[in-house]
């Protein structure tokens, strides 16, 4: 019978064999970590790609629902005057934002989507505090993974697993970016970034530096770097 296999972060496993409408046929299950998603039948002579296809709808299901469930917060900048939503903006990070209704001690106010937390803020440093606490694009995917594994302060930060390097990179990853692309970002040969997103336990695996690993999640828009360049010289 086949044997399994990995495609992202999801697993392919054969089930059994069996007969539909006289062609030999095995039964997949999909699995995300030790979780069931999905099991569908494919004749035992189809590949690996063909039964990868079997499951994309599944795929494409827990995405969007995964998506959905992890989105970052929306923050709102309201014009306390007029009660009027002037932008609207998905961000990550401590916002500042704190319990308390807007009032007329400022003209413009950052207030969180369920209205009970708030900010006053001065419009000229609404460009700063987006810059600061703008959610990539990807930012749902970061939620996914072990808070060891993307932590920005390196004492407590551990190398990712193969699995969890699958989640943002090759094939059947959440982003969907090969592996080479994903080598060009950090600077390293295709040859080189396969020693890092080799099985666990392969003669060839490497760590990940926490330099590349959190360079490569910038560049995939599933975390950003937050650079404090601090005060200019005079």
């Amino acid at each position: 019978m086949a044997s399994a296999f990995h495609s992202g972060p999801f697993t392919l496993v054969p089930l059994r064999k069996l007969k539909v409408a006289g062609v030999d046929s095995t039964s997949w299950e999909l699995k995300y970590d030790h979780t069931y998603l999905a099991d569908r039948v494919a004749p035992s002579s189809a590949t690996q790609a063909q039964v990868r296809a079997l499951f994309e709808s599944d795929v494409g299901r827990f995405i969007s629902e995964m998506s959905a469930q992890h989105a970052p917060e929306t923050v709102h900048l309201v014009n306390a005057d007029t009660d009027e939503t002037v932008a609207t903006v998905a961000v990550v990070g401590d916002l500042g934002l704190t319990p308390g209704l807007i009032d007329d001690r400022s003209t413009f106010w950052l207030r969180s989507s369920n209205r009970k937390r708030s900010k006053d803020i001065c419009l000229a440093d609404f460009p700063n505090w987006v810059a600061k606490h703008k959610a990539p694009a990807r930012a749902w995917i970061c939620d996914l993974l072990p808070e060891e594994v993307v932590t920005e302060n390196p004492a407590e930060w551990r190398a990712p697993t193969s699995w969890e390097i699958r989640h943002i990179v090759g094939e059947g990853s959440l982003t969907g970016v090969p592996g080479s692309t994903a080598a060009g970002m950090v600077g390293v040969t295709p040859q080189n970034f396969r020693k890092y997103t080799a099985a666990d336990g392969a003669s060839t695996k490497q760590n990940m530096s926490f330099a590349m690993w959190h360079l490569l999640m910038h560049k995939l828009e599933v975390k950003s770097l937050r650079i404090d360049r601090g005060p200019k010289g005079g």
